[in-house]
């Protein structure tokens, strides 16, 4: 069942901590409206007052979105069967004058898990949000990010969608790049950011590496070098005078795509988390997801970025 964003929930904090309490548990409680959240007060402590559930909200420590979305709360994820008001049944309709409220909205797309080498390479999840098959359209009714190949639908307090699309690849990202940089793009457990902002040149970041030491982005880029090396890893590598920078793939992922060490004619788009020091730092590829390439010739797509 999709998910309608709940007005208030109730704190209760007990040790241990369960996921979900009887609702009568929580009738003196006290109840919470979004705004009055602080994260590190209420976090892993509220619950919905109708059922029982443990929730959360999103964003946790700011008031809006990216995409200037108040903050609002959600069910947390694993127990989408059980029954509550603030959830819809997969493909239920609403009442009269309902058709307008589950607009779709392009601008946040929320993580799905990276797809992975064991997974089909014709992956419904690499094709745009504009694909309106049957399959696709009853996953945006229903989906669900418990079994990690759906997502979960988030409303507004007037039932809108919040978030119509996911994604499970670097490619899908690039694709939605060239519709907009603006689009807000989400991790799970996470505030959203938008792709401007995630998107860094390997050039930028060399030239200031302390600012990315510790925290993930996609990074592109010309690579200087590929190697193949020990423990079936192939390097992409970056070096500057200020700093070399190097990708970590795993040798499968590689050589899945048919590419080779002599084609550094391109740029190569990988998201992970940056680890080193200043000399040298290293970004960890460890699912096929994570990285793709497109040629040179899509340099207008990251001229504003460098």
């Amino acid at each position: 069942m999709s998910q309608i964003s709940i007005p208030q929930v109730a704190f209760l904090s007990l040790k241990p901590q369960p996921p979900t309490v009887a609702p009568a548990a929580l009738v003196g409680a006290p109840r919470l409206l979004p705004e009055f959240y602080l994260d590190d007060e209420h976090h892993g402590l509220i619950y919905c007052p109708e059922c029982g559930v443990m929730c959360s909200r999103r964003p946790r420590k700011t008031p809006k979105r990216k995409d200037g979305v108040p903050a609002f709360y959600f069910h947390m994820p694993g127990f989408d069967t059980v029954e509550c008001p603030h959830r819809r049944k997969a493909g239920a309709g609403g009442g009269e004058g309902d058709s307008g409220k589950e607009r779709r909205a392009i601008n946040l797309v929320t993580f799905a898990g990276w797809k992975s080498l064991a997974e089909n390479e014709e992956d419904e999840d690499d094709h745009d949000d504009q694909d309106q098959s049957p399959r696709k359209r009853k996953e945006v009714q229903g989906g669900s990010s418990v079994n990690g190949r759906g997502f979960e639908n988030f409303y507004d307090a007037d039932g809108n969608l919040l978030n119509p699309g996911h994604f499970r690849t670097v490619g899908r990202l690039v694709r939605l790049a060239q519709i907009s940089l603006d689009i807000a793009i989400q991790f799970e457990e996470e505030d959203a950011v938008l792709l401007r902002d995630l998107i860094v040149s390997i050039e930028k970041a060399q030239r200031d590496i302390r600012k990315y030491l510790g925290k993930s982005f996609l990074f592109f880029g010309q690579p200087t070098s590929i190697a193949k090396g020990r423990f079936n890893r192939v390097f992409f590598n970056f070096k500057s005078p200020q700093h070399q920078l190097s990708g970590h793939c795993e040798l499968d992922i590689f050589e899945s795509r048919g590419w080779k060490t002599f084609e550094r004619d391109r740029y190569y788009l990988f998201y992970g988390r940056v680890s080193g020091d200043e000399e040298h730092s290293i970004v960890r590829i460890l699912e096929s997801g994570q990285i793709d390439r497109v040629p040179l010739s899509a340099r207008e797509l990251f001229n504003n970025l460098r």
